[in-house]
């Protein structure tokens, strides 16, 4: 009895396949060069429409005030600046669309968050806030041109500010165009891709 060889063969989109490849090795290098291979980083920007959510954030030093961002589709839309001096965060998901490969990019952190020098500009925020000693500021930029988006960035900054020596945020959600961080350390970081 001799053996039968059966070869069952399938097609591979090479453009879909070639498209998610790159994607991810770019997607990978800029995760790897941000936070580094020992899951820490320092002074790097990320721009675009992010989703940040946690069960639990603590900070020192707050500061909230209003400005303009561009975003991936859309210039100058009004922004909450929230700047918070030092966090900790528990559970959070960082997530990104990629519309033109269908996926989601997802970073996660089983173990809390600890991040210096926290930036960010966000279209929309809510969760359940408390604040200790808590102020809020407004100064007059009534005679400011704010025509120019420049100048009318700079006095949305100025006009109304918000600061805290100590904000907890739970159950937050964040829709953002910019997050910076200082330095931030991700203990337990899983990246993952999910569909659309």
């Amino acid at each position: 009895m001799t053996a039968e060889t059966i070869i069952i063969g399938g097609q591979t989109v090479k453009k879909k396949l070639i498209i998610a490849l790159v994607g991810g090795f770019l997607f990978l290098g800029a995760l790897l060069g941000t936070f580094g291979l020992t899951g820490m980083a320092a002074a790097i920007p990320l721009v675009g429409g992010f989703t940040v959510s946690f069960d639990e954030m603590t900070g020192t030093g707050f500061k909230l005030y209003g400005s303009l961002a561009d975003s991936a589709m859309t210039q100058n839309n009004p922004v909450a600046v929230n700047e918070i001096d030092s966090a900790t965060i528990k559970n959070l998901k960082i997530s990104k669309p990629i519309p033109f490969l269908g996926i989601n990019a997802v970073i996660t952190a089983e173990k809390p968050v600890t991040i210096t020098g926290l930036q960010q500009k966000a279209t929309l925020v809510t969760g359940d806030a408390t604040f200790n000693e808590l102020t809020m500021a407004e100064k007059y930029v009534g005679d400011r041109d704010l025509s120019d988006p420049k100048i009318l960035a700079g006095a949305a900054a100025e006009h109304f500010t918000q600061t805290a020596n100590t904000i907890t945020i739970k159950k937050g959600v964040l829709e953002t165009v910019y997050l910076f961080q200082k330095t931030v350390s991700l203990n337990g970081m899983k990246v993952s891709f999910e569909k659309q």
